[in-house]
């Protein structure tokens, strides 16, 4: 029996990697916008896009990360009329943000978790910041806190376990 070698994603050339995973991202976006309608729950409750926007830190540059970050609000407004605008600019600073924290954290610190908590918490204080903001000068008609508390925290959660689980994959291959 002829047995299959795969490639391990990290030791592909930088551009073939940022490829591939830009269009496994897009994908998997595309994806996600068609299956949120047939869901019984609002699947953006689970911040889908953060943990795209994780994958591309990970896996790819700084700059393509950031530019992932950036689409991914203004492509699901295309898409689908959500986020209302100023709100999806709004969503794009907040994973900016979270993209540019994180691959800081990521590339310089040792301890990974410090900076995965210090890049989710940074950017959901720079969001609310710049949403409050907006609020207070006529831009945006909602309230300030639109998700409730348990939906952030069951989102952080599914972020958590994304990324512990890339994190893990990460040490088991280094062990190989």
């Amino acid at each position: 029996m002829r047995s299959i070698h795969t490639t391990n994603i990290e030791t592909l050339q930088p551009l073939t990697r940022t490829l591939l995973t830009d269009i496994l991202v897009l994908l998997s976006f595309s994806l996600t916008l068609v299956v949120a309608h047939i869901l019984p729950f609002p699947l953006y409750k689970l911040d889908p896009m953060k943990i795209l926007v994780l994958v591309t830190v990970i896996y790819s540059s700084r700059w393509n990360s950031l530019a992932i970050a950036a689409a991914l609000p203004i492509l699901s407004f295309l898409g689908t009329g959500h986020p209302v605008f100023p709100k999806f600019l709004i969503m794009s600073s907040e994973l900016m943000v979270f993209a540019f924290v994180l691959g800081s954290f990521h590339t310089r610190q040792s301890n990974k978790i410090i900076g995965f908590l210090s890049a989710v918490l940074i950017s959901k204080i720079s969001y609310y910041m710049v949403k409050g903001g907006a609020i207070a000068l006529g831009y945006l008609d909602q309230s300030l806190i639109s998700t409730d508390f348990y939906t952030q925290i069951r989102a952080l959660v599914v972020l958590a376990l994304v990324f512990g689980g890339i994190e893990f994959l990460h040490r088991q291959r280094r062990k190989q």
